[in-house]
């Protein structure tokens, strides 16, 4: 039987039970409440480990599911030939590919271009220092 409101619903059982106290009412009806739909069911709560233990096969689904996508993504970006922007990796065809300079000290991301920029203009407000110079502290 669904009842309006909480109160009705206590009220109702108050008249078919006159001699029952009102707490002994709110507590039926807040442990049938709590065993799910509002019916009364005799199925156990799921103890820690089966919590435990259905949270990471949902997990697990959802990153089988995100890496899926993700293959897709770069399959039809692939066949494409259009560029792709992953985070921070970038797929372009190995027609396209420059080949990063290699400089002590120096993480290129513009490759070729940027290194022969460095070569060709030695700045003159900068100061080379040598870690043999550098004294310890």
């Amino acid at each position: 039987m669904e009842f309006a409101s909480r109160k009705k619903c206590i009220e109702h059982y108050q008249d078919q039970f006159p001699n029952l106290p009102r707490y002994m009412i709110e507590m039926a009806l807040d442990y049938d409440l709590a065993q799910g739909d509002g019916s009364s069911s005799n199925e156990k709560p799921p103890t820690g480990k089966q919590k435990r233990k259905l949270k990471q096969a949902k997990k697990q689904h959802e990153s089988v599911a995100q890496h899926r996508e993700m293959n897709r993504t770069i399959q039809d970006a692939l066949e494409s030939g259009k560029p792709l922007e992953i985070d921070c990796a970038k797929v372009v065809p190995a027609t396209e590919y420059e080949m990063p300079p290699f400089i002590k000290g120096h993480i290129a991301v513009d490759g070729n271009a940027v290194a022969k920029g460095l070569q060709a203009e030695p700045s003159e407000d900068c100061e080379v220092i040598d870690f043999d110079e550098v004294a310890d502290f």
